[in-house]
């Protein structure tokens, strides 16, 4: 079967009169009965192209031609069909198809714009003829739409648009200005007839002033939302009323709507976990909300549980809301999106690794900080001991402990050394077992002065001090009897450990000792010494000896012995 083939070559004048190229088709005939040819098929590699105006698309190239692919056809035909409506010179009214040879060209006043060739009309299914007449009246309209969009008229309308929807704007914004604050004011300082406190028994859930703070929260969050919500519809509208921004305020709403449609489909997918979550945070919020009264209620001495200590009541509230978030928060983790992902497995892996080699300490000053509340070894404004620091406790927390000494320095105690430490409280006696410390103070006197004397001496002493108790009374104690001396150990009663040093008792009291000591006769001396003697002189005090003793001369004559014989051995 014979088949012929001709060539036909298609030019184009643009707008200022220059001719060129546009393709070169191969037209070729072949009998009825021939096989259809490869380059018949409909079928090709080349991907569509559209042909776009102003953003606007117009239609799309399906089939390439020789020399030309759908993307450059469908380039050059955008550029044209631009120029055209750029020049209003050119009336719509002149626009033309024309056929020559079989090729369709749509162009004004002899500036091609289009062309077609039966490819293209078998591409999308219709004659070549009704093909070129339909995307020729699309050109048209939106060549005239886009010279409309550019007049002065049309600018001016959308300018004072754009004019009036800022007035509005700006009125919303001082508007909620002007609301909010005074809504406020009146929430604050109106009557409560729209509030109740909410309550169980004795207990406050919501108070009158808190619903008042949530309300003006309420408020503020409802204007900031309506803000965001004004200018996020503003900004797109006014963009999308010039033809110079239309496509940037189009693609805006797009984005927008499209995030917003992603958002609200994983909404819907998350929606049973999220009322998971939604329960268990409500659960846990309220079950905080309970124990801060009930702890307060102990710890104001207005609920009493046996062998639960008042002090022990906010450590424990604390320690519950912490174990209470931390199931909550168990509970909520698997349900949280994400939860599966490497991101979240890491930083779960880091958080751990960070509690291991790092928080050991703290962890420890942790659990000592509980040992120490719940041993109640001390509160705060206790005068404490603790190994070679002695001060009033002025802070504790679960962490560490600081105390004042006696010279006003501050000293912070971790508190894992406190739980391996023995603490020495001088105030827990008064406040727990209502009984006034013991504080004593030895003295040391020879066996030569009577032990009566020294207790009367010792007891006014302490009756002179201060911040020394009368009831109970003083005593006195012997605590050794030692080869020169007699320890007498003074022990008194007081109730001054908080406002007073213990420092400034001693003191007090010592100086008395040597007062009364004086004014009896009794000589502190240090007992560590020895006396010459001869054997006949009495230690014994006087009143035990008889009236007619007299203390017997002193002999010289084992020492007279001893020099004879030095003196016999010289000569």
């Amino acid at each position: 079967m014979a088949s012929t083939a001709q060539v036909k070559s298609v030019e184009f004048s643009d707008i200022n009169g220059n001719k060129g190229l546009l393709f070169q088709h191969t037209l070729t005939q072949v009998d009825e009965k021939t096989p259809e040819s490869s380059s018949d098929k409909l079928e090709n590699d080349d991907p569509p192209a559209v042909v776009t105006l102003d953003g606007k698309t117009l239609f799309e190239f399906k089939t390439s031609v020789d020399g030309l692919s759908n993307q450059a056809r469908a380039e050059f035909a955008t550029e044209r069909i631009k120029e055209v409506a750029e020049d209003r010179s050119l009336s719509m009214d002149d626009l033309q198809i024309k056929n020559i040879d079989g090729i369709y060209i749509i162009n004004v006043k002899n500036n091609m714009m289009l062309s077609f060739i039966e490819a293209d009309a078998k591409a999308n299914d219709k004659p070549l003829d009704q093909l070129s007449k339909k995307y020729a009246e699309i050109v048209k309209n939106a060549i005239i739409e886009y010279r409309q969009k550019r007049t002065f008229s049309y600018l001016g309308t959308r300018g004072l648009l754009t004019l009036l929807s800022t007035i509005l704007v700006i009125f919303i914004f001082r508007f909620l200005n002007w609301f909010v604050p005074g809504a406020s004011r009146r929430i604050l300082q109106g009557r409560s007839f729209l509030f109740r406190t909410l309550r169980i028994q004795n207990w406050t859930l919501i108070s009158v002033r808190r619903q008042k703070r949530i309300a003006i929260l309420l408020l503020r969050v409802l204007r900031v939302i309506i803000i965001l919500v004004v200018l996020y519809f503003y900004v797109p509208l006014v963009l999308s009323l010039f033809p110079q921004t239309e496509r940037l305020g189009k693609s805006v709403f797009s984005s927008f709507f499209g995030a917003l449609g992603q958002v609200w489909s994983g909404f819907i997918d998350y929606l049973p976990n999220l009322f998971l979550i939604i329960i268990t945070l409500v659960i846990t919020h309220y079950s905080i909300r309970l124990c801060d009264p009930f702890f307060k209620a102990i710890e104001e001495e207005r609920l009493t549980i046996p062998g639960f200590y008042p002090d022990w009541a906010q450590p424990t509230y604390k320690l519950t809301v912490i174990l209470i978030a931390g199931l909550a928060s168990a509970m909520i983790f698997p349900y949280l999106p994400g939860f599966n992902s490497p991101a979240f497995q890491g930083i779960s892996i880091l958080g751990g690794a960070l509690v291991t080699f790092g928080g050991a300490s703290t962890i420890a000053n942790l659990i000592g900080g509980f040992v120490v509340i719940y041993t109640r070894a001390f509160q705060i404004g206790d005068r404490i001991k603790i190994n070679e620091y002695r001060g009033v406790v002025i802070e504790k927390t679960v962490l560490s402990t600081r105390i004042c000494n006696g010279n006003n320095e501050i000293i912070t105690i971790p508190n894992s050394i406190l739980v391996a430490s023995t603490i020495i409280n001088y105030s827990a006696t008064i406040r727990d077992l209502k009984q006034p410390l013991i504080i004593e103070t030895t003295i040391t006197l020879g066996y030569d002065v009577p032990w009566r004397l020294v207790y009367e001496t010792l007891m006014n002493s302490a009756l002179e001090t201060t911040d020394i108790l009368h009831d109970p009374k003083p005593y006195v104690w012997q605590t050794s009897l030692d080869d020169f001396y007699v320890s007498y150990e003074l022990r008194v009663y007081t109730n001054k450990t908080k406002s007073v040093a213990i420092g400034d008792i001693y003191t007090e009291l010592h100086q008395h000792i040597q007062d009364k000591c004086a004014e009896v006769g009794i000589e502190i001396l240090s007992p560590h010494y020895a006396a010459v003697r001869d054997g006949h002189q009495n230690t014994i005090p006087e009143n035990y000896l008889p009236k007619d003793y007299q203390a017997p001369g002193f002999r010289l004559h084992p020492l007279e012995s001893f020099f004879k014989q030095d003196i016999e051995k010289d000569s």
